[in-house]
């Protein structure tokens, strides 16, 4: 019986053997910058490619981007991506290649290539033509016939290339250990060893915690092969010879018996054993499935690069956000990842964020900012997307396609503070001792700009450069430009008797600062003083300083001292705030607790992973017209005749728990949360429990936290506005009585769609006074429910049953424990659920065809498989789970 280990490079691509990171040959070719002042040859003839390199090569620099085309433009760099039109090409002449050697050029595309090829060039002499035809990554491999072979990237068409990179394969040392295809290597192993595996499903008994399969620790002996595989690393003198095997990255692996694969994962070198001089070095294998979980583990979304997401905090890209096919975000930049959507990436739906409104006289709801009510979601299933992108592994699911979920929105808050600004920031200040005292400035009976005009110039520091010293009014010239404002003016009552007088701090008609009636003594002086952050401003929008007086020619300005600070909000800027510090697996394992979902190894792809809710990779749908997972994966196995029948014991489940609590994070400063749990007893809004008491045998409780997010209580905004019904995630301060926003644990919402309200309209300042947005009687409904007012037949994403605050509707029990973890459930807590522990004859080819989400039979009876110990040349130790 033939067992074999074996490795993979730690640098493993499909092409390159064992060895450490390979050299990059290509310069700037991660995130062009030096593109567009790269030298351009124009209108060059057909071929255009072969007329660069006659033009270019007798002067050539090395590791230097070259533009060429065909046409009268060049192809262009824009956020670190190169876009080409038809004709159009780059090239670099790379250096310290070696000749006759294998190199790989990885080609990132970021739309589907139109005509795209790569050339390889010695002198003018081509000598490799590929065509680059898939979006993302294409590696594409040629031989160096010279040590400064020419790389081409030529277009025919229109394409966005976002990444060029050539990777050189570090060759075998002469008379080193074998190797088999794309630089395996088989390690020795101790004669007869048998190696023990221990094949696991997601445990049947708790599966939200996800034990996989793995091997226990086994010996592999310092032979001058493995010695060479794992780089003498026992030798504290060892030096480099060109294979450095690094303990702490990842070694893929197979495992194989009699030419059946067994296990693929990973190895990990656990200590070297020095027994008597005998040394040998002590691993295990692991499943690829933890290696997701490490690979993620100390990363946050703030790893994530989001500038495809860049776009402006405009009304009109929020109110356009609403729309799901005609309209949508207007991103700044180029899309990099492939997965970013225009109408259904970026959400802004309207939220209580700080329950800071009023109401007006025309029944209308006035919002003091547009940030304290839209505040942006992100798509789920593009986050997912993304998380993937940036590791070696990728997952097929039917689940995460399907509407419902499409329409899941995670928010990316700010939290408790102002907007967050990008680092563009400017200040500006302005001061002065009097004002001319030959000119008096006097207030009138309306409201007057106050000035800034001063003789004592050498004391004057610019104001913004929007900001009309004539009318003493800023108009603003770029969009989501914030100023915060740091004023001082003194005025002085220059009559003989008491007199009125007035301060505002106006934006586009909207007030954001009122002194209200101050009364001056007769020669009396004031100072209106303070400090104020007006909302981002639109373009076109103003902002003024001004005064008034109860009789004109009376209260004249002395003096001022005025300090500006500006700043450009952008989604990316709002992206590195609270959310950013959010963990990725943190998330994605959220994701699975509330949907039950489990996760499996692709045999015949061992980097793609299933993702599947429980019952779907476990149950049969019954439903032949829509097939689930286990309906179109599952195989039936009849093992009868590899067991010993007459010794088969059953035995009930152990370790069950009386009560199981389905909940979420609880935010402590969430106020309407707090009141309905203190309402209502302590129940949290959300959970659910499962009482098994009826099992009197059972004890305990245990808890199933769908951490980080927190459960959203969704309810009209005040009862007098039955049909405005909006998540409520603010915090409120019962001292003062004033809420505000908070730095609230993130929220999953569904995508209800565009509300209208036709009583009444609310008011939001944001951009001051945009035309056409004050009087909105439309917004984007958020909450966690499928349809406000809910029905029967809607369906809650949160864990339980609760009391609705109305009219948000009936209550529904299609909800997240009844449709994902109930049918587990079901069969955790049956009467009729057995294990059952057996040795069973099982070969090579037997561990290779099973899948955990066969079903074997056994004397006519379904067993589901939840743990196999197998050894070769031994019986297996199969543990069984009786299927009702």
């Amino acid at each position: 019986m033939s067992i074999q280990l074996i490795l993979y490079p730690q640098s493993y691509d499909g092409t390159n053997p064992i060895t450490g990171t390979p050299d990059e040959f290509i310069v700037d070719g991660v995130y062009f910058t030096t593109i567009n002042s790269s030298s351009t040859s124009l209108s060059l003839a057909f071929p255009v490619y072969q007329s660069a390199i006659n033009l270019l090569n007798p002067t050539i620099a090395i590791n230097t981007w070259y533009r060429f085309s065909g046409n009268t433009n060049s192809a262009t760099q824009s956020a670190g991506e190169i876009t080409f039109s038809s004709t159009q090409g780059v090239l670099q002449k790379v250096s310290n290649l070696i000749t006759g050697a294998n190199y790989s050029v990885n080609v990132t595309t970021s739309t589907n290539p139109s005509n795209l090829f790569l050339a390889i060039y010695t002198g003018t002499t081509i000598h490799t033509y590929l065509p680059i035809s898939n979006l993302g990554l294409n590696s594409l491999q040629f031989i160096a016939n010279s040590s400064t072979d020419t790389i081409v990237i030529y277009s025919g068409g229109t394409n966005i290339v976002s990444s060029i990179s050539v990777l050189g394969a570090t060759q075998l040392p002469s008379g080193a250990i074998q190797d088999l295809s794309n630089g395996q290597v088989i390690c020795d192993l101790y004669e007869d060893e048998d190696i023990p595996l221990t094949l696991s499903v997601d445990n049947f008994k708790n599966v939200a915690e996800q034990v996989q399969s793995y091997s226990k620790a086994f010996n592999l002996p310092a032979t001058k092969r493995n010695n060479q595989i794992f780089d003498n690393i026992f030798e504290i003198t060892r030096t480099d010879n060109g294979l450095v095997f690094n303990p702490y990255v990842k070694t893929q692996c197979e495992l194989k018996q009699d030419g059946f694969i067994l296990f693929e994962g990973y190895l990990k070198l656990i200590d070297i054993q020095d027994k008597a001089g005998e040394i040998s070095y002590n691993v295990n294998l692991y499943s690829e499935v933890v290696a997701l979980a490490d690979v993620l583990k100390d990363k946050t979304f703030n790893d994530i690069n989001f500038l495809e997401l860049q776009h402006n905090y405009s009304v009109d890209n929020i109110t356009n956000s609403w729309n799901s096919q005609t309209t949508g975000i207007s991103y700044t930049n180029a899309s990099t990842s492939g997965y970013r959507d225009s109408y259904n990436t970026v959400k802004y739906p309207l939220v209580d964020w700080t329950h800071s409104f009023w109401v007006g006289g025309s029944n209308d709801i006035n919002f003091t900012s547009i940030a304290d009510i839209f505040r942006p979601f992100i798509n789920i299933k593009y986050l997912i997307d993304r998380i993937f992108q940036d590791t070696p592994f990728t997952y097929e699911s039917s689940f995460f396609n399907e509407a419902n979920f499409l329409n899941l929105f995670m928010d990316f808050n700010w939290g408790s503070d102002n907007i967050p600004s990008n680092s563009n920031l400017n200040g500006y200040y302005g001061a002065s001792l009097d004002i001319n005292p030959n000119t008096p400035y006097y207030a009138g009976t309306t409201f007057t700009n106050l000035t800034i005009y001063s003789t004592q110039t050498n004391f004057f520091t610019p104001v913004p450069p929007d900001y009309n010293t004539t009318t003493n009014t800023l108009t603003n010239t770029t969009a989501n430009n914030q100023y915060t404002i740091s004023y001082s003016y003194e005025v002085k009552n220059t009559d003989t008797v008491n007199r009125d007088v007035e301060f505002r701090i106006l934006s586009s008609g909207q007030v954001f600062d009122y002194s209200g009636v101050i009364t001056l003594a007769a020669n009396q002086s004031y100072t209106y003083a303070g400090t104020l952050t007006v909302p981002p401003l639109a373009i076109g929008d103003t902002l003024e300083l001004q005064f008034k007086a109860s009789v004109a020619g009376v209260i004249s300005q002395i003096n001022y001292n005025v300090g500006w600070l500006s700043s450009i909000y952008t989604f990316e800027s709002m992206l590195n705030s609270l959310r950013g510090e959010l963990g990725q697996w943190e998330f994605l394992k959220g994701i699975m607790t509330m949907f039950n979902l489990v996760s499996i190894p692709d045999k015949s792809n061992p980097n793609n992973i299933f993702i599947e809710p429980y019952s779907d990779a476990f149950l049969s749908s019954n439903d032949t017209a829509n097939p689930n997972f286990f309906d179109n994966n599952s195989t039936k196995l009849d093992w009868t005749d590899k067991i010993d029948v007459s010794e088969m014991k059953l035995t009930p489940l152990t370790d069950l728990n009386k009560n199981t609590i389905f909940k979420f994070v609880e935010d402590d400063d969430d106020y309407a949360f707090s009141v309905y749990k203190k309402a209502l007893s302590g129940f949290l809004y959300g959970s659910k429990e499962f009482d098994a008491s009826n099992f009197t045998i059972l004890q305990g409780e245990e808890e199933i936290v769908a951490e980080p997010f927190a459960a959203t209580l969704v309810k009209p905004l005040e009862d007098t506005f039955a049909d405005f019904i909006t998540p409520s995630i603010y915090s409120h301060n019962a001292d003062s009585g004033t809420s505000e926003g908070f730095d609230n644990s993130p929220r999953i919402m569904f995508n209800n769609g565009i509300k209208n309200i036709s009583t009444y309209s609310y008011d939001a300042p944001l951009p001051n006074g945009s035309t056409g947005f004050l009087n909105e009687n439309q917004f984007l409904q958020f909450s966690h429910l499928t349809e406000i007012p809910s029905s029967s037949s809607a369906i809650d994403f949160n864990f339980g049953e609760c009391q609705y605050i109305q009219p948000v509707g009936s209550t529904t029990s299609n909800n997240l424990f009844n449709f994902y973890w109930l049918p587990y459930f079901n069969e955790l807590y049956n009467p009729d659920t057995r294990t059952m522990t057996l040795k069973v004859n099982l070969n090579a080819g037997d561990i290779n065809r099973f899948e955990f989400y066969d079903t074997v039979f056994i004397k006519n009876r379904e067993f589901r498989v939840n743990k196999i110990d197998y050894k070769p040349n031994d019986l297996a130790t199969v543990e069984f789970i009786l299927i009702i």
